[in-house]
């Protein structure tokens, strides 16, 4: 990988002093600020002049008309990113900061490991910056369905260097060029939520292998956006997971993952009622409702 042919896609939504902190990590380990883009996402809260009269023209700015949601905003920057020429692009959420040697890091993994075409940095929580967020998932047998690989757990002081995984966080993925030219962009129907394991599916679906660079390390602010109970985040949580078991499943497997996701439906909506959400109850359900229900789009083309 060179940073010449690497572009770096940044979405804002009402979180400027997130994302100019995030924009100034990027530019600390070395990505020239020529090749970030920042697609703002129609923020209400004066984001986007704040980070104009931050930056300057030295970024490229993509300001939206409307929210396209995560889906549809990052593939403004993909496009953007691609015309220029870029061999490479790093999606990043704007609620985190990059370690100084994070490019370095991720050089070195292209070069031990030439086949990756979709590769995660180690993402930990901002606020315990030794514990684990997210360092890709791996399916559990022949199911859509799976697990995360040491998910809320202190980072090894022993853990490989390269490892494989079959589906990797949007929160910062970078992803080669000819992913996007094979599998087309990221799936507007998810709008926010489950389009990142949508993408990862299509990818090792047409062959393409992913993996986690652990020595290529992030901090992620977790949830400042919308927080894991709020209505918005637990409606697209839930809905858009159905979906894409619905894009991805045939015959048995539909009615296990039907079965499933009635079960754990259930299970959380026992959950808030017991904690008092009952708000969430009927969101639950009527996310589940969508899911099921909800008409399959084709997916975005580069």
């Amino acid at each position: 990988m060179s940073l010449a042919s690497t572009y770096a896609v940044v979405l804002n939504w009402n979180l400027a002093p997130d994302t100019e902190e995030c924009i100034k990590s990027l530019e600390a380990a070395g990505l020239p600020l020529a090749q970030i883009i920042l697609v703002d996402n129609n923020s209400t809260d004066g984001s986007l002049a704040r980070l104009i009269q931050v930056f300057g023209h030295s970024i490229k700015y993509a300001p939206l008309t409307e929210n396209l949601g995560f889906a549809g905003g990052v593939n403004v920057g993909i496009r953007y990113a691609l015309d220029a020429g870029a061999q490479w692009v790093l999606l990043i959420n704007n609620d985190t900061v990059v370690h100084p040697a994070f490019f370095q890091a991720l050089t070195v993994t292209i070069e031990a490991r030439p086949s990756w075409r979709l590769i995660s940095p180690l993402i930990l929580y901002a606020d315990e910056p030794d514990l684990i967020w997210s360092m890709g998932d791996r399916r559990i047998g022949p199911t859509l369905l799976t697990r995360p690989i040491l998910r809320d757990e202190p980072a090894p002081a022993d853990l490989p260097a390269y490892l494989a995984a079959d589906s990797l966080n949007a929160c910062a993925m970078l992803v080669q060029r000819d992913v996007f030219e094979q599998i087309g962009l990221f799936d507007e129907t998810y709008f926010m939520y489950a389009e990142d394991a949508d993408f990862c599916w299509r990818a090792r679906q047409a062959g393409f292998q992913l993996g986690v660079a652990t020595r290529a390390r992030m901090w992620h602010k977790v949830s400042r956006s919308t927080g894991v109970h709020h209505p918005q985040s637990r409606y697209w949580r839930i809905r858009n997971q159905i979906v894409f078991y619905r894009s991805h499943s045939q015959a048995w497997h539909a009615w296990f993952l039907f079965s499933f996701t009635l079960l754990r439906t259930l299970l959380l909506s026992g959950k808030d009622t017991w904690a008092g959400r009952l708000g969430l109850v009927r969101i639950n359900w009527r996310a589940w409702l969508d899911g099921w229900r909800s008409k399959l789009h084709d997916h975005a083309r580069a």
